[in-house]
């Protein structure tokens, strides 16, 4: 069912009908639970370190030296969070964490190839999404502080900090048209 569905459907609700279908939804998700649980009381830095934690138990999947963790799910962590309504600057921060976390644990663990190019993708997403902010500057510095900070292997800190530029070339390119 669409939204557009749905929303037709429950615009002939009443009151007490809405309120059960919102208990009814409450009780049955775990998701949903989370989503009013937030929307009774929105705590944007707590669900930030929910997902952060979600993320970081994700990246240390492994077997024998070699990581199991999908960048799918991490995504994932990544969308939901945004889907709170959080706030651009909100998935900024996740995005971030979320790069600098998969960077640094990549020292540890042989990364599928998987993850290697969504990790490129993730950073061209967290540019593209600076932008939107008008933050690319600051985008960049974060990355560059990878480097500086040594975290994580030399070869890999370079292939994410170079997708990152040259998404910021792109998007250089696209706006002086």
């Amino acid at each position: 069912m669409s939204k557009a569905q749905l929303k037709k459907e429950l615009v002939h609700l009443d009151q007490d009908q809405l309120v059960e279908v919102i208990l009814n939804a409450y009780s049955s998700s775990k998701e949903a639970k989370d989503y009013f649980e937030f929307f009774l009381n929105p705590d944007a830095d707590a669900l930030l370190d929910k997902k952060v934690d979600i993320i970081a138990k994700e990246l240390t999947r492994s077997k024998r030296g070699h990581s199991k963790a999908r960048i799918s799910a991490i995504r994932k962590a990544i969308k939901d969070f945004a889907a709170y309504g959080v706030g651009d600057e909100y998935v900024y921060k996740l995005t971030y964490r979320a790069i600098r976390m998969i960077v640094g644990m990549e020292h540890y663990y042989y990364y599928p190839d998987a993850l290697n190019k969504g990790v490129i993708g993730l950073a061209s997403d967290f540019i593209v999404l600076a932008d939107k902010l008008e933050c690319i500057s600051d985008a960049m510095t974060l990355l560059d502080r990878l480097e500086t900070e040594n975290i994580g292997r030399q070869a890999f800190r370079a292939k994410v900090i170079y997708a990152a530029r040259q998404t910021v070339k792109e998007i250089s390119s696209t706006n002086q048209i």
